[in-house]
């Protein structure tokens, strides 16, 4: 079945291969990846976003699901949709679904929470091999070949150091067999927490020496520096960031390498995109984002109220009043995509019936964990200085 294309898809092994240095990457975030601030990260030198993850179950059986949890737009490329899935069925049916509207598809075998796991998402697919190598050739096999498939993982577990990574190597070399565009390697077990001590470059480097595709490394990176630096250690040919970039969406701009924080043309970007966006963008999201990215730019008194607002004209008026921040008087309009999916009726899945009430989804009305532990540590902060966002998003990078 020849399934259409709403833009031509960019060749994502290409986009390797004619970058100087590496590849500038933003990783899947759940709440926090959405269209919006890919085009915030996209203005600030990232050449590669993925969407959050999404479940492919509620993707491919409800419709409300599709329209909640992906938009896009033309100016939204090169873009690769991550899907949490179990087996090859759901995945090959979510890729025919987004197939007109991103350049490539990713399994998550990276995500390392206990719902996740329970449900044989995330890190639990690395406990099934096998499993992993049939998703990935079923998608080969039935999607047209310029669709970019790649896994985002973790380095396999093991009592020792040297079978962990001779097991991770394993995987990834047959992978890259089964026909992955490229591959993105967490320099972590699933077991191990986020902290600097735990990241695993020398295994990271071992990996990349072994593939012959390009691997994205991901993991503590906070700074151009820090990327910069990953890069150098491992010579992979991409560098993934996550919570550097929540708190900081000009991380990979060239002109503000040496910026230890936020520039305000930045905030500033974002309030344009905000504007234009309109009801499409969330006031949580909007919000949430800019806690986070103009965090050390206030003191502790002027966090606590920060936070506490709760509308947009309100948020303007504080930005305006304390950092004479302000949207531009000629700010772009951004256009969104009318996505349909009439191209492709998925096949009646056994787990269908449950989608609707599954609990692994979030609602993006509410504040959800990461912002309510994030608020929660500013407010115990006793002496106001900048907070460490390590731990608080993501557990996987």
């Amino acid at each position: 079945m020849e399934l259409p294309r709403q833009r031509p898809h960019h060749d994502i092994g290409a986009l390797f291969a004619d970058t100087q240095g590496f590849l500038r990457v933003s990783a899947p975030m759940v709440r926090y990846s959405k269209l919006e601030f890919r085009r915030l990260l996209r203005q600030n030198g990232v050449q590669l976003a993925f969407t959050p993850m999404m479940i492919a179950d509620s993707i491919n059986n409800s419709e409300k699901a599709r329209q909640n949890e992906f938009t896009t737009g033309l100016d939204d490329q090169p873009l690769i949709a991550q899907f949490a899935a179990k087996d090859a069925m759901e995945f090959v049916t979510a890729a025919q679904l987004i197939y007109p509207y991103v350049d490539g598809v990713d399994l998550n075998c990276g995500c390392p929470q206990g719902w996740a796991i329970a449900k044989g998402y995330g890190c639990g697919l690395l406990r099934q091999p096998e499993q992993v190598r049939d998703i990935v050739q079923s998608l080969r096999r039935t999607l047209p070949t310029d669709l970019s498939v790649s896994v985002k993982m973790r380095l396999l577990s093991s009592s020792d150091n040297m079978t962990s990574v001779h097991k991770t190597i394993q995987l990834a070399q047959q992978l890259e067999h089964c026909g992955v565009t490229f591959l993105t390697l967490h320099g972590r077990t699933p077991a191990q927490k986020h902290s600097k001590d735990t990241l695993n470059v020398e295994a990271m480097a071992e990996v990349a020496k072994s593939l012959q595709i390009p691997l994205i490394v991901n993991g503590n990176v906070e700074s151009y520096q820090d990327a910069s630096e990953l890069h150098k250690q491992t010579q992979a040919a991409g560098v993934m960031a996550a919570r550097g970039l929540l708190a900081n969406p000009a991380l990979f701009n060239s002109d503000y390498h040496l910026a230890t924080t936020t520039p305000k043309m930045c905030v500033q970007q974002w309030l344009d995109i905000a504007e234009s966006a309109g009801d499409n963008l969330h006031f949580q999201c909007f919000h949430h984002h800019l806690s986070f990215m103009w965090n050390s730019a206030m003191k502790r008194a002027l966090r606590v109220q920060f936070n506490s607002l709760g509308s947009r004209d309100q948020v303007l008026q504080f930005l305006a009043e304390h950092y004479d921040i302000r949207p531009s008087s000629n700010s772009s309009t951004y256009q969104y995509t009318n996505c349909t999916y009439t191209h492709f009726t998925p096949p009646k899945h056994a787990r269908h019936l449950t989608v609707e009430a599954d609990d692994s989804g979030w609602d993006a009305t509410s504040d959800g964990k990461y912002f309510t532990d994030f608020k929660s540590q500013q407010v115990s902060s006793e002496n106001g200085d900048d907070l460490d966002l390590g731990g608080l998003f993501l557990d996987d990078d």
